[in-house]
């Protein structure tokens, strides 16, 4: 969904002379850059491979995005089924998934357009995963949808693997803006704002590019994503009939040795 920029965006894309709106981040050319921002990000892959190691059968990634996250589990040399709604970022992985050097193993993937919680597969998976925070992009009916769905697909013993943004830790923060090189020509605006009365955080991502003339282009991307209570998200999941095994840490790799921003929960029906 598009989203408006917030008054820091604004500034900034008027000082840019940005004049066109923010593109959805999950436009076509919005899932090439995030592609290109995640592509070197280590973050909770450790603790996600770790915990899926424990399990057996086939393995669901769901917001699999353009394989982030699928290429460690691909290492485990199971069946794997990826699931996102955007063709852009499938499309991605597709041609990743054929490579050895993503999938050396040659692990069947197969790859399904769909919201995560719109999904329909038998079921059978012996392990379920949602990254990289996914579950803040749903409003609480998607959540509880997507809880029941999981649940219904996993097999007994089977386990739920998801990573959240610890909200709680975040309360006393009503934003934040960070300007970052991106390669040798570019760089990256971020600018976050959080939206207490719709219980939302808004992002917009500026990428400025440099031409050989000096001149420069720029494009922006926008995205909403829910800030919700973990402990609102623990009561949705247990009241869809799953159970929290365990709730850990997940160590950020660009701001170590902080451990309280984002945690691993691992969950059963």
């Amino acid at each position: 969904m598009k989203t408006a920029p917030d008054k820091t965006a604004d500034a900034i894309l008027r000082v840019l002379g940005h004049l066109d709106p923010p593109e959805d981040l999950y436009s076509v050319s919005g899932s090439r850059l995030y592609d290109r921002i995640t592509a070197n990000d280590l973050t909770e892959l450790p603790e996600i491979l770790a915990a899926a190691r424990k399990t057996s059968g086939p393995i669901l990634e769901l917001a699999s995005g353009s394989g982030r996250i699928t290429r460690p589990l691909l290492t485990l040399g199971r069946p794997l089924t990826a699931v996102d709604s955007s063709p852009e970022m499938l499309a991605l992985l597709q041609a990743r998934v054929a490579s050895r050097a993503f999938n050396p193993r040659q692990v069947h993937v197969e790859l399904v357009e769909a919201d995560m919680s719109r999904f329909e597969l038998d079921g059978g998976y012996g392990c379920v995963v949602l990254g990289a925070s996914s579950i803040t992009l749903l409003d609480v009916s998607a959540r509880r949808e997507l809880f029941r769905r999981v649940r219904d697909c996993l097999t007994p013993g089977g386990v739920f693997l998801l990573t959240v943004l610890n909200a709680d830790s975040h309360q006393a923060s009503d934003g934040d803006t960070t300007i970052s090189a991106f390669g040798e020509d570019s760089f990256l605006i971020t600018a976050e704002s959080r939206d207490p009365v719709n219980g939302a955080r808004h992002v917009t991502m500026i990428h400025v590019s440099f031409n050989d003339g000096g001149t420069y282009r720029s494009s922006a991307y926008a995205s909403e994503v829910a800030f919700v209570s973990n402990d609102l998200i623990a009561e949705e999941i247990v009241g869809q009939g799953l159970t929290i095994r365990e709730r850990r840490p997940v160590r950020i790799a660009s701001r170590s040795p902080r451990l309280n921003d984002i945690e691993l929960w691992v969950c059963a029906a």
